[in-house]
């Protein structure tokens, strides 16, 4: 969701979340703003994040994915390679289950990375994040997507008022 949006950097919680209030009263939607911070913030504080969390999908598609892939493994290997005794192939089922489980921790592991790099922006390429060095100062950087030249500029209003230091609109992705 590229397009413009409205930023402003603040140099308290108290300021950012008056701030963030005054969007809301706009209207702005709560998907619609957000923070970036080099310190902790309570939750709620400035923003509530209503986006969902897919963490714990992602990790168990992952597992369930690498314990296909584990099965088929070590059946796949006991047919290409059977051990016959007493005149019949056998299928242990120990080395199938380690098998089976070693590979599906590896895909829940993989799921988990995939999850993290997904859930922290870093798999976007094409699309220019919003980003300020100044936060790693300290500061709160509150942002608002905005659609509209109006909606920009009342954004903007709101967050001067509220004791934004640097308040700009800028294109790119939250």
């Amino acid at each position: 969701m590229s397009g413009m949006v409205v930023v402003g950097l603040f140099e308290g919680i108290e300021k950012a979340a008056k701030a963030g209030n005054a969007l809301r009263a706009l209207p702005l939607a709560e998907d619609r703003i957000t923070t970036l911070s080099s310190v902790p913030l309570p939750d709620r504080a400035v923003t509530r994040d209503t986006r969902p969390i897919r963490f714990p999908r992602v990790t168990l598609v992952g597992w369930f994915v690498g314990a296909l892939a584990g099965l088929a493994l070590a059946l796949g290997t006991y047919l290409l390679y059977p051990l016959i005794t007493g005149g019949k192939a056998i299928i242990s089922v120990p080395p199938t289950l380690i098998v089976t489980y070693e590979v599906a921790m590896l895909g829940a592991l993989a799921g988990t990375v995939i999850a993290g790099f997904r859930e922290m922006g870093l798999c976007r390429f094409r699309t220019r994040l919003i980003h300020d060095p100044r936060i790693q100062e300290g500061k709160i950087l509150l942002c608002a997507r905005v659609s509209g030249d109006e909606q920009a500029k009342r954004a903007m209003d709101a967050m001067k008022t509220a004791g934004g230091i640097d308040v700009r609109p800028e294109e790119g992705e939250l």
